[in-house]
């Protein structure tokens, strides 16, 4: 009797980390768009970021060399932390995408490059765009 339940508990296990594997590794949406829209911001950490530790980033910058800058930094950061997708339901066309990269690029302060879900060209980046008012897609 042990070793069955040995072995149900074994293939429980393995089933569950299976069904987490799909869960955490899932179909990552946006990645590209992402780094598109986060290396224009990280065009202007300097100026935006009072942190001049890390510049805003989540964690301190690894990797750094004596020629790195910290606008490549930020874009390192973000190669990778982008590829887990963005928060949205609906994929940005790369219309959306190029047209919140010229804002982020056109700004004359920080207000888009803090926050750019707030500007009407990036609106996509909350998580409920294209959603309409009952839920459905």
């Amino acid at each position: 009797m042990r070793a069955r339940a040995h072995v149900i508990l074994g293939v429980v296990a393995v089933c569950g980390v299976v069904v987490c594997g799909v869960i955490a590794c899932g179909n990552a949406v946006g990645t590209d768009a992402c780094q598109s829209i986060e290396h224009a911001r990280c065009k202007w950490i300097v100026q935006c970021y009072a942190d001049a530790s890390n510049y805003g980033l989540p964690t301190p910058r690894s990797g750094q060399t004596t020629t790195s800058t910290p606008v490549d930094d930020c874009m390192r950061y973000y190669d990778d932390a982008c590829m887990h997708g963005m928060v949205t339901n609906v994929p940005p066309s790369a219309n959306d995408v190029n047209a919140c990269v010229a804002a982020i690029n056109a700004a004359t302060d920080c207000t888009i490059v803090l926050n750019p879900e707030t500007s009407p060209a990036c609106v996509f980046l909350t998580y409920d765009a294209g959603l309409d008012a009952d839920g459905g897609g």
